[in-house]
C-alpha cells in the first residue's frame, strides 16, 4: 500500500506515459508486445494513483 505522494505522482507519470506511448506505438506501427507493454505500464501506474487515493481516503 503506498502511503507516500511519491506513489501518487509516480503513478500518475507512469499512467500518463504508458497510455500516451501506446497510442504513439499505434500511430507509428510499432509491434504488438511493444504496444501491449506501454499499456500495461499504464494500467499499473493508474492502478497504484487509485490505491494512493483509496488509502488516503480511509485515513
Amino acid at each position: 500500500m503506498p502511503r507516500t505522494h511519491r506513489s501518487l505522482v509516480l503513478g500518475i507519470g507512469a499512467g500518463v506515459a504508458g497510455f500516451t506511448g501506446a497510442i504513439r506505438g499505434v500511430m507509428d506501427g510499432a509491434g504488438l508486445l511493444h504496444i501491449l507493454a506501454l499499456t500495461g505500464i499504464g494500467v499499473l501506474g493508474v492502478a497504484l494513483a487509485v490505491s494512493y487515493v483509496l488509502e488516503y481516503a480511509k485515513r
